[in-house]
């Protein structure tokens, strides 16, 4: 074994250790061993260190984290309730509306955006598609995607894709 393991090494060793655990502990031990850390964590601090903001992670402090981790997962789970565990640490602090919210994602408002303010840039950039791409999109196809995402039939991420591919190939080639 060396100092410097393989990412590979390292995952097999979280993988084991994470056996011992019940299931929802190992999914746990699993995820704060490599997307929390290798992904959201960093992530996080990139970006809130490029708007000049200093962020906290006070539910990831270690003697919390180690305490949780020995729970069994009868302790952490609790029938139709998500993060039970935060919800029973908080629910004196916030009114039930807020504790009663079904888990959602952070989203970027793009659709709204791509039919709003970024609407006229995206169709100039979609009607004049950049030279390197003339050979392999149709004009028709592109047409069609922008035309579904207006019409709803499909979602932001296709426009948004051929969008960006465009703008980066009259940038670069």
């Amino acid at each position: 074994m060396t100092l410097e393991p393989t990412w590979l090494g390292w995952l097999q060793r979280a993988a084991d250790e994470a056996r011992k655990l019940e299931l929802v502990a190992e999914i746990s031990w699993l995820e704060a061993r490599s997307y929390m850390a290798s992904t959201l964590l960093r992530d996080t601090d990139s970006v809130s260190m490029a708007q000049s903001l200093e962020v906290r992670v006070p539910l990831l402090d270690t003697p919390l984290t180690e305490f949780v981790h020995t729970l069994p997962d009868g302790a952490r789970r609790r029938p139709g309730m998500q993060k039970a565990l935060l919800v029973e640490a908080i629910r004196d602090l916030l009114p039930g509306e807020i504790l009663g919210q079904r888990k959602r994602t952070f989203t970027l408002p793009w659709e709204e955006w791509l039919h709003g303010p970024l609407r006229k840039k995206v169709e100039t950039s979609l009607a004049n598609p950049a030279a390197a791409l003339t050979p392999v999109l149709r004009p028709g196809g592109v047409k069609t995607v922008w035309n579904d995402f207006l019409a709803g039939k499909t979602t932001w991420s296709r426009p948004w894709s051929l969008f960006v591919l465009n703008e980066w190939c009259l940038r670069f080639f």
